[in-house]
């Protein structure tokens, strides 16, 4: 069952609860840039396999079709409750 979160859990790790939620969203961005060159590259030694059965599937793309990656907004607010995330300002 999914576990949920107060709001005001996310005051401690930023200013006030907007800017916890921007650096969450900034970070899933970052993972799931990371997630789609994976799947990518991937995508890209499937199609340089012959491996190909009688009914000419590839049994690689079977496989991993159905490749499962956690969801990047998870991922990105376990590392902020962890304490993983750190907010830097430019300058």
């Amino acid at each position: 069952m999914i576990k949920t979160l107060p709001i005001d859990n996310l005051d401690q790790f930023a200013d006030n609860v907007y800017e916890a939620i921007i650096m969450i969203a900034r970070r899933a961005r970052q993972i799931n840039d990371l997630q789609k060159k994976v799947l990518d590259a991937e995508a890209a030694s499937i199609s340089n396999n012959d491996n190909y059965d009688d009914e000419g599937v590839s049994q690689d793309v079977v496989d991993r079709q159905y490749l499962k990656l956690p969801k990047p907004t998870s991922v990105a607010l376990q590392e902020m409750l962890e304490g993983k995330l750190t907010k830097q300002y430019p300058g």
